[in-house]
Formats: C-alpha cells, structure tokens, sequence
C-alpha cells in the first residue's frame, strides 16, 4: 500500500506543481499547491487502493468457494 500511497503522492505533486507554474503563479505558491495536491491525490490513491483490494478479496473468496462446492460436488458423487 505505502507504493500506491508514493505513486498517488508524487503524481499530485507534479500535476499540481506544473500547473502552477504553467498558469504563471509564483514559485511558493505554485510548492504550496503542489504540497496540497500531493496529500489529495495521496489519499485518493489509498481510498481506490482499498477499493481494489476488498475486490479481489472477495473475487478469492467466491472461487475459493466454488472450488469447495465442485469438490463437495464430486465426494458425494
């Protein structure tokens, strides 16, 4: 998670950096922004990371599942 949590930070960071800067604001201001952005997109990236993850979980779980009840399937066979 701490790789999203990076990624999602780091991308933030640029874009909110860059489009400071491209829109003419001064260099502290444009920091400051990025600084913002990096927490945002930080925590985003977290919440769509933990999304993902409850989904495969629950993907695991429901072929682990079927995989019990073919095998139930063939015993009682």
């Amino acid at each position: 998670m701490k790789f999203f949590l990076l990624i999602g930070g780091g991308c933030g960071f640029l874009l909110s950096f860059g489009a400071g800067l491209i829109a003419g604001n001064d260099l502290m201001i444009a920091l400051r922004d990025g600084a913002i952005g990096c927490v945002a997109a930080a925590l985003l990236m977290r919440g769509f990371f933990s999304i993902y993850m409850g989904a495969v979980k629950d993907l695991a779980a429901g072929r682990a599942r079927e995989r019990m009840r073919k095998n139930e399937e063939v015993s009682v066979n």
